[in-house]
């Protein structure tokens, strides 16, 4: 008889530890998902102000093209939040922006990442 209540503890300590491990494995996902997007909207940002510098384009444009990218990545960039600066050689770019890192079963935000990235023109020799 003494059996039968320690493999339901056995059970229940496993499914506990099984669940844990699930938490956990996507938070991280979740986190290194947002980095990777991250990294490659950094470097679309460098590229489309070498571009934007180059042809002298107009800051709605450039913010237009930044925004999609960013729309495309999944990140919760908003217009107000990109400050462009200058035009042509002396084009500055700036965005700040934040994610949250979400609880897998209850779409909650556990953490918030904070991201800022300053991208400036740069002369080609």
């Amino acid at each position: 008889m003494d059996k039968l209540p320690n493999s339901q503890a056995r059970r229940l300590v496993l499914l506990f530890w099984v669940l844990v491990g699930f938490f956990y494995f996507w938070l991280s996902y979740d986190y290194i998902q947002v980095n990777m997007n991250d990294d490659d909207f950094a470097e679309y940002l460098q590229y489309v102000v070498q571009i934007a510098g180059d042809e002298y384009r107009p800051a709605q444009e450039t913010r237009a093209l930044i925004l999609v990218k960013a729309e495309e990545l999944g990140l919760p960039v908003q217009g107000d939040q990109i400050r462009i600066l200058g035009s042509g050689n002396s084009l500055n770019v700036a965005v700040d922006y934040s994610v949250d890192i979400e609880i897998p079963v209850f779409d909650r935000g556990i953490y918030t990442k904070q991201f800022t990235h300053k991208a400036e023109y740069r002369v080609r020799k």
